[in-house]
């Protein structure tokens, strides 16, 4: 399905920092290894509660994945509240993300789970609980301590053509027409208002 490839691809658009060396270190001795099923947990409990948080934690993963990578640089308020974030992002999934964090990182004796990570399997388990199928996330990105750099000029536009649109995202390393399909598809979850929706 479309929301598996989403958040499989937007989750390996950009390298973790040190890539291998983390993946490795998590391997040999995990921070926190309680950290899925709390993060599991919590959602599945916020989706009894509001079931528009699966497209709000897509939307907000995109996102942060799209600009410079996974970074969880969309949590910070220079980037989360400028245009086109501002007012866009959903506040109660911005809100669950951060009562994940303060969760995780108190059971887990500090911040050794980064908010990327936490966005990743939060986002993860969200689609799950739609209907696909579990897939694996590896742990290990690190979190960006500034904003991404404009934003408005690197996410794509709702108006933008599809060559404009294939041309963003080659540049971004996705030069295949499959991602984005998935990652323009993954955006179907939720509602949309008719102004927003056009032939071509």
């Amino acid at each position: 399905g479309l929301l598996l490839a989403a958040v499989s691809t937007a989750a390996a658009m950009a390298p973790m920092d040190g890539d291998d060396l983390l993946v490795d270190l998590q391997l040999q001795q995990d921070p926190c290894p309680q950290v899925e099923d709390m993060v599991r947990s919590a959602v599945q409990a916020a989706l009894r509660r509001n079931i528009q948080l699966t497209a709000g934690l897509l939307r907000i993963f995109f996102h942060d994945c799209f600009p410079q990578g996974c970074d969880a640089s969309v949590l910070l308020a220079g980037e989360r509240d400028v245009p086109p974030n501002g007012g866009s992002l959903q506040p109660e999934a911005l809100q669950l993300i951060e009562d994940i964090r303060r969760e995780v990182h108190g059971k887990c004796g500090g911040p050794k789970v980064s908010c990327a990570d936490i966005l990743a399997l939060a986002t993860r388990d969200a689609v799950v609980a739609a209907g696909l199928p579990f897939f694996p996330i590896p742990r290990g990105r690190m979190d960006s301590r500034a904003p991404a750099p404009d934003v408005l000029r690197n996410l794509p536009s709702p108006f933008a053509s599809v060559d404009e649109l294939l041309d963003l995202f080659r540049r971004k390393g996705l030069a295949d027409p499959a991602d984005l399909v998935a990652l323009s598809g993954g955006h179907t979850v939720g509602k949309a208002g008719c102004g927003v929706i056009r032939g071509n």
